[in-house]
């Protein structure tokens, strides 16, 4: 098939876009949230529009739903092979194909594209569309329609029923996804976007302020976005149908937001057994790996700035995993964690114990598989052994994810497995350290943690903040807090409210929320976004990146009566 050919074929498949991909998205929606335990993270299939109904008085409606389907986006990078890894979310901001995610997730990209340059310390802005730069490699995957493939995939397999989809729409990508450890199977099916150009980003410093010490933290001032551009036959992509609006002045405490994302993994379907030999068998080796990868980077770095510029965004991950896998165990060291594990799971088990057919089925497979966690411990170094015992571990897993399927159904979210889903909650501060914290920091608070730090790094805001404080509007919101649910892979997931405005920029969450990996719980775990606000003050007055502010605000549409381009 030649590329016009394809182009043509997608072109008029898109055309009926809305209208077709309402009929497969019809499936039976949750009544309400049976296991909170199991978090917020709804497949968009079997959106919970009870459980919104009744926890919010407001219920999405199928058109609600597509638009916020195809108006997300999942971020990733294409190798000379043309395997495609994904790591983040993304989402579409304007008429003209402008996309907003995470200055993080686009730290190599900036990179790639950077030369001699320094963007990811000094930041980029292309100040027209002859200067934005196409990024090699990076796509974006539109999600245009799904099908339950269970049946086919227990039949058959997983890739022959996705080489059937690949043979019917050869214009799309086709991905089988597991849900519930292989209880559900979904053919997920994506327009690819692959022209991606870099259009701005701040500084590094401004994006990642406070670094490590911050990191999974708040209060928080982090200006973490980056805007890219998709292109279609080298002209920005018309994507008037499918982006989310903006909303600068933000959403307020207690408002209703829902976040569009791709959670990348939980373990919440995972057995107490399973988490007892995470917490005491497998994070501290790799936390301790992680150390001494860290130390080493950390001493190259300090042989000259050019080698520091090298490493500089491999320090930054390493850093992240650090204290994720940190958090990750401090969950599982945290004794009400685990009784809210052992209670779901006792729960679960008397569910299948009540009906024989289930019990026959399904009964033993959690003592298999508290077994199989006993002889991995015992196995530790052989690495054959290893491999034999998770083989058997991922059969005992499907097994509980099917009966835990056949229990609730889709009245509890599947783990994360990032795809695409969508997780509601509220705008809300919390209790922290005998105090509270506020729903959301302002410039006023950036301003005074670099003066607290005496402008020492990571506190250290670029000269061209400096310079600019006078003229900056200093209560201008910077971050704030809600309650929805999100783990590693929903960084640059846009937040938005009921309207489809976007109300924030998810990049980060508290070391509480960290725990949520494999015990859901709001109490005190938050998603950390940026604010709307900042992006548009930061542009407009940093930046000089006015011409993004309008098209983000719309305001050359209102001048010209006609739509921003």
């Amino acid at each position: 098939m030649t590329k016009n050919l394809a182009a043509s074929r997608l072109s008029s498949f898109c055309r009926g876009l809305l209208a077709a991909t309402t009929l497969a998205f019809c499936l039976a929606p949750a009544a309400a949230q049976t296991r909170k335990e199991l978090g917020r993270m709804w497949t968009f299939e079997a959106a919970p529009l009870g459980w919104f109904q009744q926890a919010y008085d407001f219920t999405p409606t199928q058109q609600w739903l597509d638009h916020a389907r195809l108006s997300s986006l999942r971020l990733g990078q294409r190798n000379d092979k043309g395997e495609i890894s994904y790591f983040c979310s993304a989402s579409f901001v304007s008429d003209l194909g402008l996309i907003m995610t995470n200055h993080h997730c686009a730290r190599d990209s900036i990179v790639a594209v950077q030369g001699k340059e320094d963007w990811l310390k000094d930041g980029f802005y292309a100040a027209a569309y002859d200067n934005e730069l196409k990024v090699p490699g990076l796509v974006v995957s539109q999600m245009i329609s799904q099908r339950d493939v269970t049946k086919e995939v227990n039949e058959t397999s997983a890739e022959a029923v996705k080489a059937k989809a690949e043979k019917e729409q050869p214009e799309l990508s086709h991905q089988v996804i597991a849900l519930y450890q292989g209880g559900n199977y979904q053919l997920y099916s994506f327009r690819i976007w692959d022209d991606l150009r870099l259009v701005c980003a701040p500084h590094g410093q401004s994006a990642h302020f406070g670094g490590d010490d911050d990191n999974f933290c708040y209060p928080r001032w982090g200006l973490d976005f980056t805007f890219l551009r998709a292109y279609v036959n080298d002209k920005p992509a018309d994507t008037k149908a499918t982006h989310f609006s903006w909303r600068t002045e933000g959403a307020k405490e207690g408002e209703l937001v829902f976040v569009t994302g791709n959670p990348g993994r939980t373990g919440r379907l995972q057995t107490y057994a399973q988490c007892e030999y995470l917490r005491d068998h497998v994070y501290p080796g790799q936390l301790d790996r992680v150390h001494k990868m860290l130390a080493d980077l950390n001493d190259k770095a300090k042989e000259s700035p050019e080698k520091e510029k090298e490493l500089r965004a491999q320090i930054l991950r390493f850093e992240n995993t650090r204290k994720a896998f940190q958090g990750y165990l401090d969950g599982l060291r945290n004794p009400r964690v685990m009784a809210i594990k052992q209670k779901a799971e006792t729960e679960l088990r008397e569910a299948v114990a009540a009906k024989p057919e289930l019990q026959e089925q399904y009964g033993d497979a959690w003592d298999k598989l508290a077994a199989l966690q006993q002889e991995k411990a015992e196995a530790a170094g052989n690495r054959q052994k290893l491999m034999d015992l998770t083989k058997a571990e991922a059969e005992q897993q499907k097994r509980i994810g099917e009966a835990c399927f056949a229990v609730y159904g889709t009245s509890i979210p599947p783990d994360a497995t990032m795809s695409l889903r969508i997780s509601d909650g509220l705008v809300k501060g919390y209790a922290m350290n005998g105090t509270r914290a506020p729903y959301f920091t302002t410039l006023y608070g950036l301003f005074a943690r670099h003066q607290e730090f005496g402008g020492v790094h990571p506190f250290d805001l670029p000269k061209a903040w400096l310079d600019k404080e006078k003229q900056l509007d200093l209560k201008t919101p910077f971050n704030f807090v809600a309650t929805c649910d999100i783990i590693g892979g929903n960084s640059g997931s846009p937040m938005i409210d009921k309207d489809q405005n976007v109300i924030g920029l998810v990049f980060d969450g508290n070391i509480e929320m960290l725990g949520n990996n494999y015990v859901f719980d709001d109490e005190v775990s938050r998603t950390v976004s940026v604010h709307p606000a900042i992006i548009i003050e930061a542009l407009r007055k940093i930046y000089g990146a006015g011409r993004i502010a309008d098209e983000l605000e719309k305001k050359a549409a209102k001048k010209r009566g006609g739509r921003a381009g």
